[in-house]
């Protein structure tokens, strides 16, 4: 898994206005609806010409919120490349239930949602390369952040990375997180999972984040392990991570952003005193000033 072929990739670019280009390419992973594997990247054009960021955005309808990032990292010089997620905004197949919300569906149905998202990220981080840049770093808000890490981890083309109100270990946010509400209520249906089993799936996870060593290993791990963040985060130097956890967190708790911060290996990190949605709300300008700090520090 993670490992698709993207050769044969092909770019289509348009102009939107003097900075920002859109950029349209069919994902490499087909998930089954073709509306969700027609994938687009909003190019803010920056004036360095060797240093680009591929931004991941978070969950939700708040897509002018996230253009914030591109627009003033662009500013600052870095060109910065949005994806459109699978299973947001246009990416969505209103045919299946399942295609209408990326966190929807049982563990299986996850892991190929978040293939998909990573295999898109390398795919972005290809079409930088081809445009001649030397240094690629990773922001990620919230999912975009755990899609980040996961990237991260299995990209060494990627430099930096810039982790914002995100985290891992599933199995404490599936169960505490009003974000994965939707989860347990389907767990409850189906029974295909509870606090208890999911406990007992867990007790391996320590020993398997440590000791896989590559892709082909990842098969033999359930299928919950290999879309964790957390199992992906000792792959990542920490002297190339900034993380950003709020404090007040409802929708990744507290807990989940310590531990995907400790088995990253304690990198830098600041808290913001805020809740999840308010993260952005009162310290945007905080988290791109310390973000660029980050970069500028070579």
């Amino acid at each position: 898994m993670y490992s698709l072929n993207r050769d044969k990739v092909k770019f289509k670019v348009l102009n939107k206005s003097n900075k920002i280009k859109e950029i349209y390419f069919t994902s490499p992973y087909k998930s089954g609806y073709p509306e969700v594997d027609q994938a687009r990247a909003l190019l803010h054009q920056g004036n360095r010409s060797e240093e680009a960021i591929v931004f991941v955005h978070g969950t939700g309808r708040h897509f002018s919120s996230f253009s914030y990032y591109p627009k003033i990292l662009s500013n600052n010089g870095y060109t910065t490349l949005m994806l459109i997620l699978p299973y947001h905004y246009e990416r969505i197949s209103k045919k299946d239930p399942i295609s209408l919300a990326f966190l929807k569906g049982s563990s299986e149905v996850l892991e190929k949602k978040y293939e998909q998202s990573v295999v898109d990220i390398f795919t972005c981080v290809d079409y930088l390369q081809q445009q001649g840049f030397k240094k690629i770093h990773i922001m990620g808000f919230s999912l975009g952040g755990m899609i980040a890490t996961i990237a991260s981890a299995l990209d060494k083309r990627i430099d930096k990375v810039i982790l914002t109100v995100t985290g891992g270990n599933f199995e404490y946010s599936t169960w505490h997180s009003t974000a994965t509400k939707i989860f347990r209520i389907e767990y409850e249906e189906d029974k295909s999972c509870n606090p208890k089993k999911c406990h007992q799936i867990h007790q391996e996870f320590d020993k398997a984040a440590k000791e896989w060593k590559n892709l082909e290993e990842l098969k033999k791990y359930p299928s919950c392990f290999r879309y964790d963040p957390s199992f992906f985060a000792a792959k990542l130097n920490p002297k190339d991570v900034v993380m950003f956890t709020a404090l007040f967190d409802e929708c990744v708790p507290r807990k989940s952003s310590d531990d995907l911060w400790e088995r990253i290996g304690k990198p830098k990190r600041y808290f913001l005193l805020s809740g999840h949605l308010t993260a952005h709300l009162f310290y945007k300008n905080y988290i791109l000033r310390k973000t660029l700090k980050f970069l500028e520090e070579g």
